[in-house]
């Protein structure tokens, strides 16, 4: 279920494609309010509707999990009658929200200046991968790009390793995604205050710099070159992601202080380990770390993850399995908070899709549904919204 009232009334037109745009369209429509995404098969189709094995553009799992709740406007905006459509449909909307490259809607006619001639307080919230201006501005950006623009590629890796590595993720669009929608809700009560709109350019590349600040810092001040760590860590030994029994199955642990050192060594029953002098107090045990971690990874080698987690926590130890996406859609916790929203029915079959991570208690809500087919909402949009007859809209 979705909490599907706190922005009801509240009208956003997408230009989105990809994962950062279109999933910050979902998160909005999850609370409500009306995103229509704007698309044309002339060169204008968001890139995920090809992602997967279907040759209907809107059966591509992708696509269908970063627009949830959405509606469909199909136009085309090289076309004059097009664009002086969407121009219309913008000044009956409070936002816009897009992640195309810079430019691309300013060449179109559709730029933030054009669309605020006939609605000044219209709100435009912007992701483009390095800005609207500069240099780069231009390129075109995917998340894993941005990963390694950002240093967070060569951060992100165990400090033996010859060569960055990194993670897949794309955590430049999840940021993205996130700041996105929050600026984009606080600029529409600015908005409805001074009766004015605001341009919100949101760089993903620096989104994401902004998160290793005390890393920038420490260049800044200092000089150093700061190095990748892995899962190293000044204040706890053994602290890691440790390999258990079975195939890809890892559990993390952290001891952070000697009562939690204790009763670690009493719950793998090494208690002659408290005498050791390797490991007396924390400066030892960081001094000596090697040398634990290898004590560490005898021992879980021969357990379940989940044994691990459930011994080392009953003895005070902060403990945690390394959850799978097969672990996470069988999680209690997650279970009791009906985190995964059921369709019985879509056209990939039936399947579970997590909702958004937060609850309002109190507020009305209503299912999730899934995104309308390409250019369902044509007639709607036209008639309802903008007020064109049958006739014109047929000619169309």
């Amino acid at each position: 279920m979705s909490p599907n009232q706190i922005l009801k009334g509240v009208r956003i037109l997408a230009f989105t494609t990809g994962y950062a745009g279109p999933y910050a369209g979902r998160l909005l429509a999850g609370y409500g309010a009306e995103v229509i995404k704007i698309e044309s098969k002339k060169g204008g189709l968001d890139t995920f509707r090809h992602y997967g094995q279907h040759k209907d553009i809107d059966a591509a799992p992708r696509f269908i999990e970063c627009n949830i709740g959405v509606r469909s406007f199909a136009v085309d905006l090289k076309h004059a009658t097009g664009a002086k459509l969407v121009r219309e449909l913008a000044s009956k909307s409070d936002a816009i929200l897009q992640n195309f490259r810079p430019r691309v809607l300013d060449k179109l006619g559709l730029g933030d200046d054009e669309l605020r001639k006939t609605n000044p307080k219209l709100v435009v919230v912007k992701l483009p991968g390095f800005g609207s201006e500069g240099p780069k501005s231009g390129y075109g950006t995917w998340g894993f790009n941005l990963t390694a623009f950002s240093g967070m590629t060569y951060l992100w890796n165990h400090p033996e390793q010859d060569r960055p590595i990194g993670s897949q993720g794309v955590y430049p669009d999840h940021l993205g995604f996130v700041m996105g929608p929050t600026l984009l809700v606080g600029a529409l009560l600015n908005s409805r205050r001074t009766g004015k709109g605001v341009t919100i350019d949101l760089a993903q590349i620096e989104g994401t710099a902004y998160t290793l600040g005390t890393t920038y810092l420490e260049t800044a001040i200092n000089g150093d070159d700061p190095q990748p760590k892995g899962n190293h860590y000044a204040f706890a030994a053994p602290h890691g992601c440790y390999p258990c029994q079975g195939e890809d199955r890892w559990c993390a642990i952290s001891v952070r202080d000697d009562a939690e050192w204790r009763g670690f060594c009493r719950a793998i029953g090494r208690a002659e380990l408290l005498s050791d002098p390797r490991f007396a107090d924390m400066q030892s045990r960081l001094a000596h770390r090697a040398e634990l971690d290898g004590i560490v990874e005898e021992w879980v080698r021969a357990r379940t993850a989940e044994e691990v987690m459930t011994r080392l926590q009953a003895a005070g130890v902060p403990a945690g399995v390394v959850q799978t996406g097969a672990d996470l859609l069988k999680d209690r916790q997650l279970r009791h908070r009906d985190y995964f929203a059921p369709f019985s029915e879509s056209l990939i079959g039936p399947f579970e899709i997590p909702r958004a991570g937060i609850i309002f208690r109190g507020a009305a809500e209503e299912p999730l549904r899934l995104p309308n087919r390409f250019g369902a909402d044509n007639d709607s949009i036209l008639g309802e919204i903008l007020r064109y007859d049958q006739g014109r809209i047929s000619r169309w």
